[in-house]
């Protein structure tokens, strides 16, 4: 118990232990390393530390102080409709369904965590082959010594 940042490694370990059609399950620095939307091994999902603050739920003191992290999961999947982005295609529809259902409600194995909540979701680029979905979580916890 420590105050580091909420770790979104667990996040990464749930999704591939609970939705192995995944072909990828990888972090901030797997996903800055893909150059281009083609690039991307589909379908695959990433996850990224969005931030922290104060102000969660929960007791406050000198060794315990609530925190809000909210981090984001990207999805990359194979784009059956070329040039219609702004449709979710079947395989997409799959895959926020199969994530979501992994991280709606689960409860971090960490000190004070509330389960996990959705807060949005939508395409962020797409091309004739690849279309990036990207989500965004929220949960509370504690910072403790």
């Amino acid at each position: 118990m420590n105050f580091e940042p909420f770790d979104t490694g667990l996040v990464i370990e749930r999704l591939k232990a609970l939705v192995p059609d995944l072909r990828k399950v990888g972090g901030a620095a797997d996903y800055a390393a893909v150059q281009e939307l083609r690039g991307f091994a589909t379908p695959s999902a990433f996850v990224i530390f969005a931030g922290e603050s104060g102000g969660g739920t929960g007791p406050r003191g000198a060794r315990v102080q609530p925190a809000v992290t909210r981090f984001g999961l990207a999805l990359a999947v194979t784009n059956y409709r070329p040039g219609a982005g702004d449709q979710l295609g079947d395989e997409l529809r799959k895959y926020i369904g199969l994530t979501r259902s992994a991280l709606i409600g689960w409860v971090p194995p960490i000190p004070g965590a509330t389960a996990l909540v959705w807060e949005a979701g939508e395409v962020m680029d797409y091309d004739h082959s690849t279309v990036l979905y990207v989500e965004s979580y929220q949960l509370n916890h504690l910072l403790q010594k």
